[in-house]
């Protein structure tokens, strides 16, 4: 097996306390970074936690009723099954909704970006590949059926489809925002929908909004979101998983929201104000979305609400002194290379959130664990060509393993992303 490794240093800017923000009382809320990061507890607090007439619709595996999405779901349509039970056999689509909408404040699982609107589910796959003209059939069917707000956390590449181009047209002409994956290619090659004229491709960013390494890009990209988020489905509670399906739900729950607190906005009114108010990130063509921006723009908020980004939990160790030779610094390790199988690497850390991101071809194929002292944690399924594992961690040592079916030759890009010892 052949590695490379490479390390490149981020820097955590402390911005001063929030104001009037919420905290919703989910037992999963303080390890939920992404929302804190984009302000949303502001938004919540002065503007709205969202309307059930606002319908978005999930253009994906179907969703399942769970008690996090009880009274969140409209219906919808099976282009599976090809009947009114969207019922998800793969979990994705679950997980797609639970990131927009899981119910808030309710003192079980998870929050949701805008947990009081609701979820119009559309089968498409069950799990596996998707034509560019079922796609296009579930987004005719929500735009006609009544949805502001089209999430399609699925994407292709290739050459654009007709009938997909003009689902999406047929839809912002109806005034439905339409909002969907950039994909996790790591490069610039256009995908779709995301790449159509009209539709908000997003891409993903960590806590510092920089891309990650994982994350498509391009001009074609319109936006990104925090790209690690807290997920749940009908057999995992919540946890978290990393990847571009999940910050298109981020920007549609945000769209939700927007369009809760004035629902009288024109589709290219919330396009325009999304992009406008975005912060600029490198590579894409707006930035990271930043909803108190949005909603100051529109003249949503009921008080004036503080312009910085309220800072992400960072540990305690990250913010006094250290003692001699226990600095920390966060970083990001690169490995990059070959392997047949499987392979492992240990990582020494500090404590505080610990990311590993496997980006390779056919992931699914693979298993990612991490071994901690008395602890064996195990990434999600992958999505497409991501396995990824975020967990909250205390300072020592940690064991990586990557374990495959088949003995074929793999390339592959592994991220890590810690508080790891300085350099002396």
């Amino acid at each position: 097996m052949k590695r490379l490794l490479l390390v490149a240093s981020a820097t955590l800017t402390l911005a001063a306390p929030a104001v009037a923000a919420m905290t919703p009382n989910d037992p999963a809320w303080n390890d939920q970074w992404a929302l804190r990061k984009i302000g949303l507890p502001q938004v919540w607090e002065q503007g709205t936690t969202g309307d059930p007439s606002i319908v978005i619709a999930t253009i994906d595996t179907g969703v399942n009723v769970i008690p996090d999405l009880q009274n969140a779901l409209v219906p919808g349509w099976d282009f599976v099954e090809n009947d009114g039970e969207a019922q998800d056999t793969h979990g994705h689509g679950t997980r797609v909704a639970s990131v927009i909408a899981a119910r808030g404040n309710n003192g079980i699982g998870m929050t949701g970006h805008c947990w009081g609107c609701r979820i119009m589910p559309i089968r498409v796959t069950s799990g596996g590949s998707v034509s560019a003209e079922r796609i296009a059939a579930g987004i005719n069917w929500a735009s006609e059926h009544g949805a502001r707000i089209i999430n399609v956390s699925l994407s292709h590449v290739g050459v654009p489809d007709f009938a997909e181009a003009q689902a999406v047209r047929n839809a912002i002409d109806r005034g439905v925002v339409v909002i969907a994956s950039a994909g996790n290619s790591g490069n610039e090659i256009p995908q779709y929908p995301g790449a159509y004229p009209g539709v908000l491709a997003v891409g993903a960013t960590d806590d510092t909004d920089a891309l990650y390494f994982w994350s498509s890009r391009g001009p074609w990209v319109s936006l990104t979101a925090p790209g690690c988020h807290m997920v749940t489905d009908a057999t995992t509670p919540p946890g978290t998983i990393c990847g571009t399906s999940f910050t298109p739900a981020a920007v549609s729950g945000v769209a939700g929201l927007l369009l809760s607190r004035n629902p009288s906005l024109t589709a290219n009114q919330v396009w325009g104000t999304l992009t406008s108010t975005a912060r600029p990130v490198p590579g894409i063509a707006f930035g990271r979305i930043d909803p108190v921006a949005a909603f100051r723009q529109l003249g949503l908020l009921t008080a004036p609400a503080q312009t910085t980004t309220p800072p992400v939990n960072l540990p305690a160790a990250a913010l006094r002194p250290p003692a001699p030779g226990q600095l920390y610094t966060r970083q990001t390790v690169f490995e990059t290379g070959t392997f047949r199988r499987g392979f492992r690497s240990t990582f020494t850390v500090g404590r505080g959130r610990f990311e590993l991101q496997l980006l390779m071809p056919l992931a699914r194929d693979c298993t990612l664990t991490v071994q901690a002292p008395g602890e064996l944690f195990l990434a999600a399924p992958a999505l497409k060509n991501l396995l990824s594992i975020s967990m909250q961690v205390t300072a020592g040592r940690y064991t990586a393993e990557v374990s495959c079916r088949g003995a074929r030759s793999r390339q592959y890009s592994l991220g890590v992303i810690a508080m790891f010892p300085r350099e002396k």
